[in-house]
C-alpha cells in the first residue's frame, strides 16, 4: 500500500484519537481500543515506511496515549505517603477499642505505682531497684536531679536507650500472641514503674523539674509504648474472638494489622531516643520552651493517632484495606504409596502432624505432668538454663542442647532413665501406631500388637541409652544425625509392614541402599526446624511468662525457686515430646515411599488393576453392541 493511501485510509481515525486524547473525560474503552488500532499502524508504518514523517507522527501519537494512561501510575514517594496519609489512620480507627484498652490499663497502672508508693515508701526500691533509688536520692542531693540523662558519650546513650526501646515496644506487642494476656501484663509493670518513678521525684519536691525533663522523650516514648500495646492486644484479639474463621485464620488476619501498627511507632521511637540522648539533657532550659515543647509532642501523637482517623473516619475512607488473603482451608489427600522426594516427605509429615497435633499436645502435656510430679516427689534437681538475650543464636544453641541432654541424659541409671526411656516409647507408638492405621487400613491382630510394643521398647531404650553414652559433643551429635534416623526407620518398618524386630531391622537396611540421601534430607532438615523451635525454652520469654504467672500467686522466695524449676521443666518436657512425633511420622512417611522404590509393590498393583479395568471396559463395549 502507497503511504498517501494508508495515510488517507485512516487519517479520520486518528483524528478521533487525538480529541479523545484532549478531552478530560475519557471513555476508558474506546480509548484502550483506539490506543490497540494505532499500535497497529505504528508497527505497519515501522515495516513499510521506516523513514517516512507517518511513522514519526505515529510514535508520538502512541507516546502520548501511554503518557496518559499511566501517569497516575502511582510512584514509591505516593504509596509511601498514601501508607501514613489513608492506611494507618484506617488501621488505627478500626483498632480504636485495642488502644483505647491499652491506654486505660496503663493509666490505671502507673496509678497503682503512685498508690503503692504514697502507702509504702520503699515500694520504689521494689520497683526501681535500691541502686538506681540511692543514685536518683544522690543526685537530687546535690541539686542535679536530672543528671542520669547528662551522659556524656551521646552516641551510645542513643543507641542503648533507642536498642532498649525498639525492644520493649517489641515484647509488648508479640506477647499479644499468648491471647492479649502477655501484652497486658508488660502494660501493668511499665505501668507501675512509670507512676512509681514519677512518684519518687513528686516526693523529693522536684516534681516541676521532673515532669518538665522526663517527658520532653516521654510524650512520644510511652504513648509508643501505649500504641504498641494496642498491637498486641488487636493481635491477641484475633486469637480469642476470631468469627467465622479458625484460630490459625484469625491469628493471620490480625497479626498484618498489629505488625503494620508497630512498624508505625519505629520511626517514634527513634526520635525519643534522639531527644532523650540530645535533648533531655539539658535540663536548664526555659521552663516555657521545654513545656512548649511536650505539649507539641502529645499534640502530635494524639492528634495523629486519635483524632485524624476520627476524622478521616467521619469524612469516609476512600478505600479499604486489602486483607491478607486466606486460602481455604483443604484437606490434603496423602499418598502413602507413592514415591516421594525430600522436599514431599517434609511437606506430607507437617500435613499429617498438624492432623493430629491436639492428639500430641495432650500427650506432651501428660508427660510432662508425670516429670513435674516425680520432680515433686523425689526432690530431684534439674537445672535448666535461660538466656539474658534474644539475639544470641550460638549461645541459645548450647543453651537448648544443654537442656535438651539435661532431661534425657542424667547420667545414673535410676528412674528418671525409666520416665525417658517411657515417655519416648508413648511418642512413637501413638505416631507410628495411627499412621500405619491410616494406610494400610486393615484390621491388626494381637501379635502385631506384641510385636510393635516389643520393638518400641527395645528401640527406644537403645535411643536413651546412647543418649547417655560417656560421647564428646561431636560423636554424640553425629549419633543423632545418623544412627537415631536408622533406628527409627526400623521401628517404623516394624508398623508399616506388621512385621518383628529382627525382619524389620534386615528389610530396613535393604530400603537404604537407594534412598538413604531422602531419608536423611527430610529427617535433617525437620530436626533443625525441631531444634530452632526448642529455642524458645531457653529464651527470655520464658522468664517473663514465669515471673507473670508467680505475680499472681502469694509465694515466697525458696517457692518462687522451686516454682521456676517446676515451669522449666514442664516447658522443657513438653517441647521434646511434642516434638518427636514429626520425627517419627517423617521416617514413617519415608518409609512407605523407601519401599515403593525398592518393591514397585503399588505399581504392580496398579498395572493389574490396570489391565483387568481394560479387558472389563471391552467386555462392556461388545455386550453394549450386542
Amino acid at each position: 500500500m502507497r503511504e498517501t493511501k494508508f495515510i488517507e485510509q485512516n487519517r479520520d481515525k486518528w483524528s478521533k484519537f487525538e480529541k479523545i486524547l484532549q478531552d478530560n473525560k475519557k471513555d476508558p474503552e474506546e480509548l484502550s481500543s483506539l490506543f490497540m488500532e494505532v499500535t497497529d499502524d505504528l508497527s505497519y508504518s515501522r515495516t513499510f515506511y521506516p523513514n517516512r514523517s507517518v511513522r514519526v507522527y505515529l510514535n508520538n501519537l502512541a507516546q502520548r496515549t501511554f503518557y496518559s494512561i499511566y501517569r497516575n501510575r502511582k510512584s514509591r514517594l505516593k504509596k509511601f505517603w498514601q501508607f501514613w496519609k489513608d492506611d494507618v489512620p484506617q488501621m488505627l480507627f478500626e483498632s480504636r477499642f485495642d488502644l483505647l484498652l491499652s491506654f486505660l490499663v496503663f493509666m490505671l497502672s502507673i496509678s497503682i505505682g503512685v498508690f503503692s508508693s504514697m502507702m509504702d515508701p520503699e515500694f520504689c526500691r521494689v520497683v526501681l531497684s535500691d541502686g538506681y533509688v540511692d543514685m536518683t536520692l544522690e543526685n537530687i542531693k546535690e541539686g542535679k536531679p536530672m543528671s542520669v540523662y547528662q551522659d556524656p558519650d551521646q552516641g551510645s546513650m542513643f543507641m542503648q536507650i533507642t536498642i532498649n526501646n525498639l525492644r520493649v515496644a517489641f515484647i509488648t506487642f508479640i506477647l499479644g500472641i499468648l491471647f492479649g494476656g502477655g501484652t497486658i501484663f508488660i502494660l501493668i509493670v511499665n505501668g507501675i514503674m512509670v507512676g512509681t518513678f514519677q512518684y519518687l521525684f513528686f516526693q523529693q519536691g522536684v516534681y516541676a523539674d521532673s515532669i518538665l525533663t522526663i517527658w520532653l522523650h516521654g510524650a512520644i516514648e510511652i504513648s509508643s509504648i501505649v500504641i504498641a500495646g494496642a498491637a498486641g492486644i488487636h493481635l491477641g484479639r484475633g486469637m480469642l474472638f476470631p468469627g467465622t474463621y479458625t484460630r490459625l485464620q484469625g491469628l493471620q488476619l490480625s497479626a498484618r494489622r498489629a505488625l503494620l501498627i508497630y512498624l508505625t511507632i519505629v520511626p517514634l521511637i527513634i526520635m525519643a531516643g534522639f531527644i532523650e540522648s540530645y535533648i533531655t539533657r539539658y535540663s536548664d532550659a526555659s521552663y516555657v520552651v521545654r513545656a512548649v515543647f511536650i505539649i507539641v509532642s502529645f499534640a502530635f501523637m494524639i492528634g495523629y493517632f486519635v483524632i485524624y482517623p476520627w476524622l478521616k473516619a467521619r469524612r469516609g475512607f476512600t478505600a479499604s484495606i486489602r486483607e491478607v488473603d486466606i486460602p481455604a482451608v483443604k484437606k490434603t489427600i496423602i499418598d502413602f504409596k507413592s514415591i516421594k522426594n525430600s522436599g514431599q516427605i517434609f511437606s506430607d509429615s507437617f500435613a499429617l502432624f498438624r492432623r493430629n497435633v491436639s492428639r500430641y499436645a495432650i500427650l506432651a502435656g501428660i508427660i510432662s505432668l508425670i516429670y513435674c510430679s516425680f520432680q515433686s516427689f523425689f526432690e530431684k534437681e534439674l537445672y535448666f538454663e535461660q538466656n539474658q538475650g534474644f539475639l544470641r543464636f550460638i549461645e541459645s544453641c548450647f543453651t537448648a542442647a544443654k537442656n535438651t541432654l539435661a532431661l534425657l541424659s542424667p547420667g545414673k541409671f535410676g528412674i528418671q532413665w525409666i520416665l525417658n526411656i517411657l515417655a519416648l516409647s508413648a511418642c512413637a507408638y501413638i505416631t507410628l501406631l495411627g499412621l500405619s492405621r491410616k494406610a494400610n487400613k486393615i484390621p491388626l491382630k494381637i501379635g502385631y500388637y506384641i510385636n510393635t510394643i516389643i520393638a518400641t521398647l527395645l528401640i527406644c531404650s537403645l535411643m536413651i541409652l546412647l543418649l547417655n553414652m560417656p560421647l564428646s559433643g561431636f560423636y554424640m551429635l553425629l549419633c543423632i544425625a545418623f544412627v537415631f534416623p536408622i533406628l527409627m526407620l526400623c521401628l517404623a518398618t516394624v508398623f508399616n509392614e506388621s512385621t518383628n524386630i529382627f525382619d524389620g531391622i534386615g528389610k530396613s537396611f535393604n530400603l537404604l541402599g537407594s534412598s538413604w540421601s531422602e531419608m536423611m534430607g527430610s529427617y535433617l532438615v525437620i530436626s533443625l526446624l525441631c531444634y530452632i523451635f526448642l529455642f524458645l525454652t531457653t529464651s527470655p520469654i520464658l522468664s517473663l511468662l514465669i515471673e507473670m504467672s508467680a505475680s499472681f500467686l502469694p509465694f515466697k522466695n525458696s517457692e518462687f525457686i522451686q516454682f521456676r524449676e517446676l515451669f522449666l521443666l514442664f516447658m522443657q518436657s513438653f517441647a521434646l515430646f511434642f516434638l518427636f512425633p514429626i520425627l517419627f511420622t517423617a521416617i514413617s512417611v519415608g518409609q512407605f515411599s523407601f519401599r515403593e522404590t525398592s518393591e514397585a509393590s503399588d505399581l504392580n498393583e496398579r498395572l493389574q488393576k490396570f489391565g483387568e479395568t481394560k479387558r472389563s471396559f471391552g467386555m462392556q463395549k461388545e455386550e453394549a453392541q450386542e
